[in-house]
């Protein structure tokens, strides 16, 4: 999977968890972006289904680690309103939510390594090309 479609993958199972505050909407906006490059590679059946399906999964996947960071938020902030914040407890609610981000990520990452082995050479070489694009854009 390209950066690219990393990316729309990761936006969406964030936005999908409650960082917008429509994330139906926000999910089918990021299939229809993920529809939209598999159009563009002129994928085939069963490379549309895995993908897609590894799309729903990303962002199931990711409904647990965003609810765990509004709780971690939460906790937070707790801590940061008394008198004597407790130092440990802050810095165990930082590096739990730090390892569901980790373990989240590494299963995206998986997920990528399988999209990239589904696509063809001359598929990669269209997101490769789209992504080297869009991180030219935005470096200006």
């Amino acid at each position: 999977m390209s950066k690219w479609m990393l990316m729309a993958v990761s936006v969406a199972a964030m936005g999908s968890t409650g960082c917008g505050n429509r994330p139906e909407r926000f999910e089918k906006m990021v299939q229809w972006r993920i529809d939209d490059a598999l159009d563009e590679l002129d994928a085939t059946q069963v490379q549309r289904d895995r993908v897609q399906a590894l799309t729903k999964e990303s962002i199931a996947n990711a409904k647990p680690v965003a609810e765990q960071a509004q709780a971690t938020r939460t906790a937070l902030m707790t801590e940061w309103k008394s008198a004597t914040p407790d130092a440990p407890k802050v810095h165990q609610l930082v590096d739990t939510q730090l390892e569901a981000v980790r373990t989240f990520a590494h299963s995206l990452t998986d997920k990528a390594l399988e999209v990239h082995a589904l696509l063809t050479p001359k598929q990669r070489d269209v997101l490769t090309e789209k992504a080297e694009r869009f991180e030219k854009r935005a470096k200006h």
